[in-house]
Protein backbone atom coordinates (compact mmCIF):
# COMPACT_ATOMS: atom_id res chain seq x y z
CA UNK A 1 0.00 0.00 0.00
CA UNK A 2 2.81 2.42 0.84
CA UNK A 3 4.60 1.73 -2.44
CA UNK A 4 1.37 2.21 -4.36
CA UNK A 5 0.80 5.56 -2.64
CA UNK A 6 4.31 6.71 -3.51
CA UNK A 7 3.79 5.62 -7.10
CA UNK A 8 0.60 7.68 -7.29
CA UNK A 9 2.42 10.73 -5.92
CA UNK A 10 5.20 10.39 -8.50
CA UNK A 11 2.61 9.89 -11.23
CA UNK A 12 0.82 13.09 -10.29
CA UNK A 13 4.11 14.99 -10.18
CA UNK A 14 5.00 13.61 -13.59
CA UNK A 15 1.59 14.61 -15.01
CA UNK A 16 2.01 18.18 -13.77
CA UNK A 17 5.53 18.42 -15.16
CA UNK A 18 4.35 17.12 -18.54
CA UNK A 19 1.60 19.72 -18.63
CA UNK A 20 4.00 22.47 -17.60
CA UNK A 21 6.46 21.56 -20.36
CA UNK A 22 3.93 21.05 -23.15
CA UNK A 23 4.13 24.58 -24.55
CA UNK A 24 7.93 24.51 -24.62
CA UNK A 25 7.90 21.21 -26.52
CA UNK A 26 5.29 22.64 -28.89
CA UNK A 27 7.46 25.66 -29.60
CA UNK A 28 10.41 23.41 -30.48
CA UNK A 29 8.69 20.58 -32.35
CA UNK A 30 5.18 21.80 -33.14
CA UNK A 31 5.70 22.35 -36.87
CA UNK A 32 7.40 18.98 -37.29
CA UNK A 33 4.67 17.23 -35.33
CA UNK A 34 1.93 18.95 -37.28
CA UNK A 35 3.50 17.95 -40.57
CA UNK A 36 3.85 14.26 -39.67
CA UNK A 37 1.18 13.51 -37.06
CA UNK A 38 -1.28 15.83 -38.76
CA UNK A 39 -0.97 13.85 -42.00
CA UNK A 40 -1.81 10.52 -40.36
CA UNK A 41 -5.28 9.22 -41.12
CA UNK A 42 -7.29 6.18 -40.13
CA UNK A 43 -6.09 4.44 -36.96
CA UNK A 44 -3.04 5.69 -35.08
CA UNK A 45 -1.44 3.97 -32.11
CA UNK A 46 0.20 6.38 -29.70
CA UNK A 47 2.41 4.68 -27.14
CA UNK A 48 2.86 6.55 -23.87
CA UNK A 49 0.76 9.64 -24.70
CA UNK A 50 0.96 10.94 -21.12
CA UNK A 51 -1.54 13.77 -20.69
CA UNK A 52 -2.23 14.08 -24.42
CA UNK A 53 0.20 16.78 -25.52
CA UNK A 54 0.20 15.38 -29.07
CA UNK A 55 -3.57 15.32 -29.45
CA UNK A 56 -3.60 18.88 -30.79
CA UNK A 57 -1.84 17.70 -33.96
CA UNK A 58 -4.20 14.93 -35.06
CA UNK A 59 -6.82 15.61 -37.69
CA UNK A 60 -10.33 15.72 -36.16
CA UNK A 61 -12.00 12.34 -36.24
CA UNK A 62 -8.77 10.34 -36.13
CA UNK A 63 -9.04 7.08 -34.22
CA UNK A 64 -6.27 7.00 -31.62
CA UNK A 65 -5.47 3.88 -29.62
CA UNK A 66 -3.66 5.32 -26.61
CA UNK A 67 -1.35 2.85 -24.86
CA UNK A 68 -0.99 4.48 -21.45
CA UNK A 69 -0.22 2.32 -18.39
CA UNK A 70 -0.52 5.20 -15.91
CA UNK A 71 -4.18 5.68 -14.83
CA UNK A 72 -3.41 9.19 -13.57
CA UNK A 73 -3.04 10.24 -17.22
CA UNK A 74 -6.39 8.86 -18.37
CA UNK A 75 -8.67 11.75 -17.36
CA UNK A 76 -6.48 14.38 -19.08
CA UNK A 77 -6.33 12.14 -22.15
CA UNK A 78 -10.12 11.92 -22.34
CA UNK A 79 -10.42 15.68 -21.92
CA UNK A 80 -7.87 16.40 -24.67
CA UNK A 81 -9.56 13.89 -26.98
CA UNK A 82 -12.90 15.65 -26.52
CA UNK A 83 -11.28 19.05 -27.04
CA UNK A 84 -9.75 17.99 -30.37
CA UNK A 85 -12.61 15.77 -31.57
CA UNK A 86 -10.66 12.51 -31.54
CA UNK A 87 -12.01 8.98 -31.27
CA UNK A 88 -9.73 7.77 -28.48
CA UNK A 89 -9.50 4.35 -26.90
CA UNK A 90 -7.26 4.17 -23.84
CA UNK A 91 -5.63 0.86 -23.00
CA UNK A 92 -3.84 0.41 -19.68
CA UNK A 93 -0.90 -1.51 -21.09
CA UNK A 94 2.86 -1.22 -21.23
CA UNK A 95 4.44 -0.60 -24.60
CA UNK A 96 6.37 -3.86 -24.54
CA UNK A 97 3.16 -5.85 -25.06
CA UNK A 98 0.32 -4.20 -26.97
CA UNK A 99 -2.99 -5.99 -27.61
CA UNK A 100 -3.31 -4.53 -31.10
CA UNK A 101 -3.35 -6.98 -34.04
CA UNK A 102 -0.51 -7.05 -36.54
CA UNK A 103 -0.55 -4.36 -39.24
CA UNK A 104 -3.53 -2.51 -37.77
CA UNK A 105 -2.14 1.03 -37.46
CA UNK A 106 -1.77 3.55 -40.24
CA UNK A 107 0.71 5.39 -38.04
CA UNK A 108 2.47 5.04 -34.69
CA UNK A 109 3.52 7.93 -32.46
CA UNK A 110 5.86 7.83 -29.47
CA UNK A 111 7.36 11.00 -27.99
CA UNK A 112 9.57 11.09 -24.90
CA UNK A 113 8.70 7.41 -24.65
CA UNK A 114 11.69 5.09 -24.99
CA UNK A 115 13.56 6.72 -22.11
CA UNK A 116 10.96 5.44 -19.64
CA UNK A 117 10.22 1.86 -20.70
CA UNK A 118 11.84 -1.30 -19.35
CA UNK A 119 12.76 -2.70 -22.77
CA UNK A 120 13.13 -0.09 -25.55
CA UNK A 121 13.88 -2.72 -28.21
CA UNK A 122 10.64 -4.54 -27.38
CA UNK A 123 8.62 -1.33 -27.63
CA UNK A 124 10.18 -0.49 -30.99
CA UNK A 125 9.37 -4.04 -32.07
CA UNK A 126 5.73 -3.59 -31.09
CA UNK A 127 5.54 -0.30 -33.00
CA UNK A 128 6.89 -2.14 -36.04
CA UNK A 129 4.50 -5.06 -35.62
CA UNK A 130 1.27 -3.04 -35.36
CA UNK A 131 2.13 -0.73 -38.29
CA UNK A 132 0.79 -1.45 -41.73
CA UNK A 133 3.41 -1.89 -44.48
CA UNK A 134 4.90 1.47 -45.49
CA UNK A 135 3.52 2.99 -42.28
CA UNK A 136 5.39 5.69 -40.36
CA UNK A 137 6.58 5.73 -36.77
CA UNK A 138 7.14 9.30 -35.53
CA UNK A 139 9.35 9.87 -32.50
CA UNK A 140 10.92 12.55 -30.33
CA UNK A 141 13.35 11.34 -27.66
CA UNK A 142 15.93 12.74 -25.32
CA UNK A 143 19.11 10.69 -25.53
CA UNK A 144 22.57 10.24 -24.11
CA UNK A 145 24.81 13.25 -24.62
CA UNK A 146 28.11 12.82 -26.48
CA UNK A 147 30.85 11.25 -24.37
CA UNK A 148 33.23 13.73 -22.84
CA UNK A 149 30.72 16.57 -22.65
CA UNK A 150 29.60 18.25 -19.45
CA UNK A 151 26.03 17.17 -20.14
CA UNK A 152 27.13 13.53 -20.34
CA UNK A 153 28.72 13.86 -16.90
CA UNK A 154 25.64 15.55 -15.44
CA UNK A 155 23.42 12.80 -16.86
CA UNK A 156 25.34 10.22 -14.84
CA UNK A 157 25.00 12.31 -11.69
CA UNK A 158 21.26 12.93 -11.97
CA UNK A 159 20.32 9.49 -13.31
CA UNK A 160 18.75 8.17 -10.10
CA UNK A 161 16.80 11.28 -8.99
CA UNK A 162 15.58 11.83 -12.55
CA UNK A 163 14.43 8.22 -12.72
CA UNK A 164 12.48 8.65 -9.46
CA UNK A 165 10.86 11.92 -10.51
CA UNK A 166 9.77 10.65 -13.91
CA UNK A 167 8.67 7.11 -13.04
CA UNK A 168 11.66 5.21 -14.37
CA UNK A 169 12.87 7.57 -17.11
CA UNK A 170 16.51 6.88 -18.05
CA UNK A 171 18.13 10.12 -19.15
CA UNK A 172 21.14 8.57 -20.90
CA UNK A 173 19.84 5.96 -23.34
CA UNK A 174 21.28 5.62 -26.84
CA UNK A 175 17.88 5.52 -28.49
CA UNK A 176 19.17 6.43 -31.94
CA UNK A 177 21.27 3.28 -32.01
CA UNK A 178 18.29 1.20 -30.88
CA UNK A 179 16.18 2.55 -33.73
CA UNK A 180 18.88 1.87 -36.30
CA UNK A 181 19.19 -1.69 -34.96
CA UNK A 182 15.47 -2.35 -35.44
CA UNK A 183 13.61 -3.79 -38.44
CA UNK A 184 12.54 -0.34 -39.60
CA UNK A 185 13.94 1.07 -42.82
CA UNK A 186 14.60 4.70 -43.60
CA UNK A 187 15.29 5.61 -39.98
CA UNK A 188 15.98 9.32 -40.24
CA UNK A 189 16.30 11.83 -37.43
CA UNK A 190 17.76 15.21 -36.63
CA UNK A 191 19.98 15.76 -33.61
CA UNK A 192 18.69 18.64 -31.51
CA UNK A 193 20.49 20.49 -28.74
CA UNK A 194 17.84 22.21 -26.65
CA UNK A 195 20.51 24.31 -24.94
CA UNK A 196 20.62 25.23 -21.28
CA UNK A 197 16.84 25.26 -20.81
CA UNK A 198 16.89 21.54 -21.64
CA UNK A 199 19.20 20.87 -18.69
CA UNK A 200 20.54 17.30 -18.72
CA UNK A 201 17.87 16.26 -21.27
CA UNK A 202 19.04 18.84 -23.80
CA UNK A 203 20.36 16.23 -26.27
CA UNK A 204 17.36 15.04 -28.29
CA UNK A 205 16.41 13.42 -31.58
CA UNK A 206 13.30 13.90 -33.73
CA UNK A 207 12.42 11.90 -36.79
CA UNK A 208 10.62 9.03 -38.44
CA UNK A 209 11.09 5.36 -39.21
CA UNK A 210 9.28 3.52 -41.97
CA UNK A 211 8.10 -0.08 -42.15
CA UNK A 212 8.97 -1.79 -45.45
CA UNK A 213 6.09 -1.75 -47.91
Amino acid sequence: MVNFAKQRIRSRIEARLLEAGADDIHAEYGERKQAVIGSMRGTVVEIGPGTGANFRYYAPGTRVIAIEPNPVMHAPLQAKAAEHDLDVEIRTLRGESIDVPDETADGVVGTMLLCGVDDPAAVIGEAFRVLKPAGTYFFVEHVVAPAGTRTHTVQRIVLRPHRWMFNGCEVNRDTGAALHASDFVDVAFDDVDRGRPGLWARTQIVGTATKPG
